[in-house]
């Protein structure tokens, strides 16, 4: 994500009040995002969850179009988010985040509710917060700077998308161990993004910030709850 059209300082940079007020800005809007998202999928899940998961278990060619689509979208939203434009603008970009992944957690969000255990949700939500807090508490105690994983990130997360799109196309199940190693995928990104807050991002940049936050902790949440459903069943 390019911060160039962003004039201000790096928080890294700014006096103590200007990086206060912008990791506060950060992690609001991070919260946020996530009762947003929590929001909307409960709505969806009631609405119009069944439909969408009949949809998105129906055939592997409707799940990759609803990756394919996610992923257009997210690139976007992303863009918008991080423009340095106006205000507006990057709250579009979040916004429109966030709607993507409500209706892309939506149909394993239904079949954990009414096929599993509806216990699987709140319990996943709980574990992605503890992993997530220990993380962020692990950056800020030691201030270490963690930009030296983007590419090792970014290498990974092209790995996994390979090897999911290629489990649908030739129909076999990635298992337990692949979501375990997704889950340490998020925690690296959380870890990544959270390094990003405290030493390379703008001041003003709190909107991108928060939606790159945002994207690490659904990540992780997403295959938390995968591997809580399995040791259920």
């Amino acid at each position: 994500m390019s911060y160039a059209a962003f004039q201000d300082r790096a928080a890294a940079h700014a006096s103590a009040n200007e990086r206060a007020e912008f990791i506060r800005l950060t992690y609001g809007h991070l919260g946020g995002a996530i009762l947003a998202c929590a929001g909307l999928c409960y709505v969806l899940v009631q609405t119009v969850g069944e439909s969408m998961m009949r949809f998105a278990y129906g055939s592997p060619l409707n799940w990759l179009l609803m990756l394919g689509a996610f992923m257009a979208v997210g690139w976007i939203a992303e863009k918008w988010a991080a423009s340095g434009g106006s205000q507006g603008k990057q709250y579009l970009g979040l916004g429109l985040y966030v709607v993507a992944e409500a209706l892309l957690l939506t149909p394993m969000l239904y079949v954990a509710a009414y096929f599993i255990d509806p216990n699987v949700i709140p319990t996943a939500g709980v574990l992605t917060l503890i992993v997530f807090g220990g993380l962020t508490a692990s950056v800020f105690l030691t201030k270490k700077d963690f930009s030296f994983m983007g590419r090792a990130l970014m290498l990974g997360g092209f790995a996994a998308m390979g090897l999911i799109v290629v489990s649908l196309i030739f129909g076999f199940t990635l298992g337990s161990l692949f979501s375990a190693a997704m889950v340490a995928l998020a925690a690296g990104y959380i870890l990544y993004y959270t390094s990003n807050v405290l030493h390379h991002y703008p001041v003003g940049a709190h909107v991108a910030a928060s939606l790159a936050l945002f994207s690490a902790v659904a990540l992780l949440f997403w295959y938390v709850l995968r591997l809580v459903i399995a040791f259920r069943e």
